[in-house]
């Protein structure tokens, strides 16, 4: 009965949470509209909450990271501030699964475990898509200098490139191609897809064509000494990859040990949660496993960099 009570309240709380960030959604996607003779243009209606985010200077920090990652994903239908918002919302949530609880000490750590949640998978699957990046951009320099050494152009080697390579990459670079030929400045261009790809191999790229529109020569070279250093680098990456696969996998469990766990006795053994909400020694179980939890996000975080 303990179990059905505390998974009862947990569900209403969850639900009304979820109306309250609906809302609050809802409240930040209304525009108002002001016509002209000329133009139409949408005014963003910022919210009380809206307003107290941005006089914050490490939300500000924080969401100028989420614009590169929302830019590498390639996810139009979100922005920084609802990454925001979401990533608020999580924290109420695990300051609220602290209250079940009855563990003031771990409340924190739980907050703090939810509240990064959103980031880890963004960075998780930013981490992935670079990888594709550089399987791909490797293909996309070889074509790239073949072609090139027979048309002798620039916006006309990128057309045939884009005709020739997978995507994502040919979505970067059918973009690429887009604004040179609208007449957008060169280095405009190619630093947005840099920002946007945040590879180092693409951006070695952009910067031997800014070089090349800025100064002229034979950029070849350049590429092809790129292909090659790309291609030893390719089999340490291929090693370090499946060196680091087993501690991936250790860290994604350590994530996942506790709260599972924890679900489990719990749904077998009700009586269970006294132990965890009512005597110190579970008390401070809960607090070191959540900090473990913590700590394995951290860790998957720099795993992810390296």
């Amino acid at each position: 009965m303990l179990a059905f009570h505390v998974g009862l309240y947990t569900l209403s709380i969850v639900g009304v949470l979820l109306v309250m960030f609906g809302l609050i959604y809802n409240s930040e996607a209304s525009k108002r509209t002001i016509l002209s003779a000329e133009i139409t243009k949408k005014i963003e209606r910022k919210t009380i909450l809206d307003k107290i985010l941005d006089k914050l200077i490490f939300i500000r920090k924080s969401e100028e990271k989420i614009d590169i990652m929302l830019s590498v994903l390639d996810i139009q239908n979100k922005t920084p501030r609802s990454i925001t918002k979401m990533r608020i919302f999580w924290g109420l949530l695990g300051i609220l699964v602290g209250i079940l609880l009855r563990n003031i000490m771990a409340m924190p750590l739980i907050a703090a475990v939810a509240f990064n949640i959103p980031m880890y998978l963004m960075n998780r699957n930013m981490q992935k898509r670079r990888m594709v990046y550089n399987d791909q951009i490797l293909e996309a320099l070889q074509i790239f200098v073949t072609d090139y050494t027979t048309t002798k152009s620039v916006q006309k080697t990128l057309e045939n490139t884009c005709a020739k390579i997978k995507r994502p990459l040919r979505t970067e670079f059918e973009r690429l191609a887009r604004r040179l030929h609208s007449g957008i400045p060169v280095n405009e261009c190619f630093l947005d897809l840099a920002k946007r790809t945040q590879n180092q191999w693409i951006t070695f790229f952009a910067q031997v064509m800014m070089m090349y529109y800025r100064n002229g020569g034979d950029f070849v070279p350049h590429l092809t000494g790129i292909v090659r250093t790309m291609s030893s680098e390719k089999l340490i990456e291929e090693q370090n990859n499946t060196e680091l696969a087993g501690l991936k996998t250790m860290n994604m469990v350590l994530v996942a040990l506790f709260p599972v766990a924890f679900i489990v006795s719990v749904l077998f053994s009700p009586d269970t949660v006294r132990v965890f909400t009512e005597t110190g020694a579970g008390r401070m179980i809960i607090f070191f496993s959540i900090a473990g939890c913590l700590f394995s996000l951290f860790l998957g975080q720099k795993i992810a960099e390296y």
